[in-house]
């Protein structure tokens, strides 16, 4: 089985074997079969966008066909989401050598997620009777026959919480952030909406570096404010003094509550924020370099140049020539 690490914007194929982070939680996408592995890429996408977003917490994703490798017991399936990963076309009705696979893993998963045809699992294997799941028009005739009721949405959440269902592949990925509200909060779910593109961004653009601090501060008022205030204001940076005058709040006051709900101080995380602005425009625009550097708050070229290869350990001039590569940097 390959594993597939997804993280820090790149995936990797590892031996059996992860990084180390302070948590590090593993999704299994289960494939109706060995050509499903490209479609399954906007699994690895999501998940590699989470990465970006979270701190010290990562997800490894492992793509695998049933029987092809053994199902795993329980120390295997400790703490892991299982994704049955069916279409709207196909109705999953596994073999008799996969039955009993399939029927380990949902039985041992503490999180499983029927996707399309997956469904119709329920009907094999875990009692129809008792199952409503989110099932797409295709299969709706052949589930209400077997027993399946459905519930007339696009994503259903069990009851016990385990065996979870979704009518479409887009759709599950739209159940996939109610789980990291779940486990990381609405606000990060909320933000990795907005950047998967699964609703519209609120600003034209979007910050990691925000959205870790904001995350990181739990939502802390001032210092959301603080953050947007300084994005907003990236082309002719505002005075620390400017800046608490517009929130209402002291110098000191405004320092001391920034550092001690993000661990970063109000003046690194203004340059942060516009060094930031300035790889976007690098590695997205064909604005020449004087230009980035006026607007991102830098008084010339050369100042840009000096903080950002401090920053990147890499030159403007490296990453505007490594787009025209395929290249990009973190």
């Amino acid at each position: 089985m390959k594993h597939y690490v997804v993280s820090n914007d790149h995936e990797n194929a590892v031996n059996g074997t992860a990084p180390d982070f302070e948590r590090l939680q593993c999704i299994d996408v289960i494939l109706y079969r060995s050509s499903d592995k490209a479609s399954a890429e906007m699994v690895l996408e999501f998940y590699r966008a989470l990465n970006r977003l979270v701190d010290k917490h990562s997800y490894v994703v492992n793509l695998r066909v049933p029987v092809e490798d053994p199902a795993g017991g329980p120390l295997y399936w400790a703490g892991r989401t299982a994704i049955f990963w069916g279409d709207f076309e196909t109705a999953w009705c596994p073999t008799a050598a996969e039955k009993s696979w399939v029927s380990q893993v949902l039985n041992l998963s503490p999180r499983s997620i029927l996707v399309g045809g997956a469904v119709m699992l329920l009907a094999q294997l875990c009692g129809a009777e008792r199952s409503t799941a989110a099932i797409h028009s295709g299969f709706e005739a052949a589930a209400m026959e077997l027993g399946i009721r459905n519930s007339g949405t696009s994503t259903h959440f069990s009851v016990d919480g385990r065996i979870h269902s979704a009518n479409t592949r887009f759709s599950a990925l739209r159940l996939l952030t109610e789980f990291v509200s779940l486990d990381h909060g609405e606000h990060l779910a909320d933000t990795l909406r907005r950047y998967v593109g699964l609703t519209e961004p609120r600003r034209t653009t979007e910050s990691q570096l925000s959205n870790r601090l904001i995350r990181k501060s739990n939502g802390d008022r001032i210092v959301t404010l603080a953050v947007e205030t300084m994005l907003e204001n990236i082309e002719d940076p505002l005075r620390i003094s400017d800046l608490s005058d517009l929130l209402g709040t002291s110098i000191r006051q405004l320092q001391r509550r920034f550092l001690c709900k993000t661990g970063a101080t109000l003046l690194d995380t203004y340059k942060e924020l516009r060094l930031e602005r300035s790889n976007s425009l690098l590695k997205y625009t064909d604005m020449p370099l004087v230009e980035i550097a006026s607007a991102t708050g830098f008084s010339s070229r050369t100042a840009m140049s000096r903080a950002f290869f401090k920053r990147y350990k890499s030159r403007p001039e490296q990453v505007r020539n490594g787009r025209f590569l395929g290249h990009a940097l973190d």
